[in-house]
């Protein structure tokens, strides 16, 4: 039976769009921090901008007299690219292995795909600018914004919705974190089976541990995959109708685009390791969507 605590836990992070009024921080499940810089990453990524990429300033976010911005970086062949892949980085504003591996998915790309028209690649990040900087997963209102894509009253959600209307990608992947002890992937309903298994094979080849559970204990079939089942798709269909929250991953799917959801450990405190799963995944489904 669960504990008060653990039914707490639940109802905060899937029965409440808003949870704070402030981008608290979570002390009970184990986050280890990665030391993540604001001002660090924007320059990092912004380096990219005219070296392959276009990047640019989407939105502005401010918490306590501090504006924080959310970036898209379009690579310059994604215009002519025949696949256009959007990543999601930086949802969870604590889950900073999904942000803090943004460049090196970047220059990979770049060596990679940048000259071809295979596929094209747009990140934007962090999702959650002020939680990645408070080192928290919720936005400067205490919205989750993964929980935000029925009613989009947040100006994060609003972004990422823009952002797939302007694109039109052909798949999303998203980049999370989670208190399971291992790496695994949640599918939705458009997600092939066969290009999954490709992918978990690429993420184990590099070293990454796959973990045989979800982060509610249910027991994986495939070790590293969550696949979309009839009954999950109807909870989620219960879940936006009831209380009007709705994830990414099933607002790509309503609008028949296929989305992994990438979650490693937030507990591994070997920074290293964190980010190479998202490094990892992200190179190997460019590459299936250059195939």
């Amino acid at each position: 039976m669960p504990t008060l605590t653990e039914l707490r836990q639940f109802a905060r992070y899937h029965l409440l769009r808003r949870a704070h009024d402030h981008p608290a921080r979570e002390q009970e499940l184990g986050v280890v921090s990665l030391g993540y810089d604001p001002a660090q990453f924007e320059r990092e990524v912004r380096a990219f901008d005219g070296a392959g990429f276009t990047v640019s300033e989407r939105a502005r976010v401010e918490y306590r007299g501090v504006q924080r911005g959310i970036f898209r970086a379009l690579s310059s062949n994604a215009g002519r690219a025949r696949k256009r892949l959007l990543i999601l980085s930086g949802v969870h504003g604590n889950e900073h292995a999904g942000i803090l591996s943004v460049p090196r998915a970047l220059e990979r790309f770049r060596a990679t795909h940048g000259d071809g028209d295979r596929v094209g690649l747009c990140v934007l990040t962090p999702v959650n600018p002020v939680g990645a900087a408070e080192d928290s997963r919720f936005n400067a209102q205490g919205y989750d914004i993964n929980r935000d894509f029925v009613r989009f009253d947040t100006v994060e959600a609003r972004v990422v919705r823009e952002t797939m209307d302007e694109l039109r990608p052909d798949f999303v992947l998203s980049l999370h974190e989670g208190p399971q002890d291992a790496s695994f992937m949640f599918a939705n309903a458009h997600v092939d089976a066969a290009l999954a298994e490709r992918l978990l094979l690429a993420l184990e080849a590099g070293g990454t541990k796959l973990a045989t559970h979800d982060y509610f204990g249910s027991r994986l079939r495939r070790p590293g995959l969550s696949p979309s089942s009839r009954a999950g798709r109807a909870v989620v269909r219960l879940w936006a109708l009831s209380l009007s929250m709705m994830a990414s991953n099933a607002f790509s799917e309503g609008r028949g685009v296929p989305e992994l959801v990438l979650e490693s450990s937030w507990r591994n405190p070997d920074r290293a390791e964190r980010l190479r799963a998202h490094t990892d995944l992200c190179a190997a489904l460019c590459d299936e969507l250059a195939r």
